[in-house]
């Protein structure tokens, strides 16, 4: 095959793979580097209807209990009212792993979603690796991550094969030259180096990103639900669920801080990733990358992927409840300057790319803008950026971008490096070798 015909095949193959992602005519588009338009709105604090404005502390936290409701109503369902996890098992698969950097264990765990008087079951698997530079009794910050690719296909790991030899499902070749090389698989090796550990676990398992099976399995995790049905919960809010199980499963581990959790998302995971930390305070930061429509960008005013278009063609991700907003996107009460805004005054970092217009990076900047107020209020400096370049890591409220498109680049995970080391700095990057080496 020639290179021509290599070229005008990864071509045909990428508009082929972004649909998934995003529509075609947005490839050509680029990002501005200050935003357009007018602020998010509706205000974070102005007086909204029979709410008072916000002056205070405690005003902000009754008006972050009525945002949590209008989410979870007209965005992502109503996640359940009661929780509870159990570890099934626990099993040291390798000790050694990635070259001696790390321990890699398997926990089975079972997370119960309780509606009304009806608990659900909910079974998946989650891996774990943490550092072997840890000192006795030390513990590391811990990178939840949902995956797109199958376990074995994640770990890539002898311990963990397979199954019958399978292939097909793993996010490689042609996928991870569009997408960028680590939309599969995170860095391990450099990750354990830094002095943090990884969970990773894949949502499809549990709750499948298909639209009959998943809606299938989303009515039997909320059986006993007697909300409105256009209110019942979709995969979004179920995935970002998810992370909080993980965290409930890593409570007493004796190499993983629970209480360092960073949840950590591309995309749709992305979305999840902010769900989980706008409504489990023991998220204690997130990198949501690229997460757009229901994610980290606004509705109003956005470019790229519409409500209609979302909800059309993932109608199982979201509450029925959404879908309805399409074309009316000022009936909605609240916008995801609000989403951003419940996750604070922890540290945040939004991640974008300058051609994936899709998931409007200027948007996701413009959501910042408008989430910002709460981070200063609670006591933080929030977002200093004054440009969607203006990368700064030590920010609470952080905003990166980088050329190219929608996927996770080996530019990406320097950036990352230099947040998670700025917030939850490891025994390995105070020594000075490994943060030096990230913000050069």
């Amino acid at each position: 095959m020639t290179s021509s015909l290599i070229m005008r095949s990864a071509a045909a193959l990428s508009v082929l793979l972004l649909a998934a992602c995003g529509d075609a005519r947005w490839l050509l588009a680029t990002a501005p580097n200050r935003t357009k338009g007018e602020a998010a709105r509706p205000d974070l604090f102005a007086a909204i209807g029979d709410l008072p404005a916000v002056a205070s502390v405690e005003d902000w936290q009754a008006r972050a209990d009525w945002a949590r409701d209008l989410f979870q109503r007209d965005v992502f369902g109503y996640l359940p009212e009661a929780s509870s996890t159990r570890v099934l098992s626990r099993q040291i698969l390798d000790e050694n792993a990635y070259g001696g950097r790390g321990r890699l264990e398997v926990l089975e765990i079972e997370a119960s979603a309780t509606y009304g008087d009806q608990t659900n079951p909910l079974a998946f698997k989650v891996y774990l690796v943490t550092p072997n530079t840890m000192t006795a009794g030390e513990k590391a910050p811990v990178i939840l991550t949902e995956t797109f690719a199958p376990n074995y296909c994640v770990l890539q790991h002898p311990g963990l094969p397979a199954p019958n030899g399978a292939k097909l499902d793993c996010v490689e070749g042609m996928a991870s030259f569009i997408f960028g090389r680590y939309i599969a698989r995170p860095p391990f090796e450099e990750i354990l180096d830094r002095g943090y550990a990884l969970a990773t676990f894949y949502p499809p398992a549990a709750i499948a990103d298909n639209a009959a099976r998943g809606l299938e399995r989303l009515a039997a995790l909320s059986a006993g639900y007697t909300g409105p049905p256009e209110s019942r919960l979709g995969a979004i809010g179920a995935w970002g669920w998810m992370y909080s199980r993980v965290v409930d499963a890593l409570t007493g581990h004796d190499r993983a801080d629970p209480n360092a959790a960073i949840a950590w998302g591309h995309s749709r995971y992305g979305k999840a990733a902010m769900v989980a930390a706008a409504f489990d305070r023991r998220i204690a930061g997130v990198i949501t990358h690229q997460s757009g429509t229901g994610g980290a960008s606004l509705n109003r005013g956005k470019p790229g992927e519409s409500i209609a278009d979302v909800t059309g063609a993932y109608p199982h991700w979201f509450a029925a409840a959404y879908a309805k907003f399409h074309g009316r996107d000022e009936a909605l009460t609240v916008d995801q300057h609000f989403l951003l805004a419940l996750a604070a005054p922890r540290p945040v970092l939004l991640g974008n790319a300058r051609r994936d217009v899709w998931s409007d990076p200027a948007g996701a900047f413009r959501a910042a803008i408008g989430a910002h107020p709460a981070w200063t209020l609670l006591g933080s400096e929030g977002l200093t950026a004054t440009r969607l370049s203006h990368y700064r890591p030590d920010d609470d409220l952080a905003f990166w971008i980088r050329n190219g498109t929608h996927g996770v680049t080996e530019e990406d995970w320097p950036a990352f490096f230099r947040f998670l080391e700025a917030h939850f700095p490891t025994a390995r990057s105070l020594g000075g070798e490994v943060l030096a080496k990230a913000r050069r």
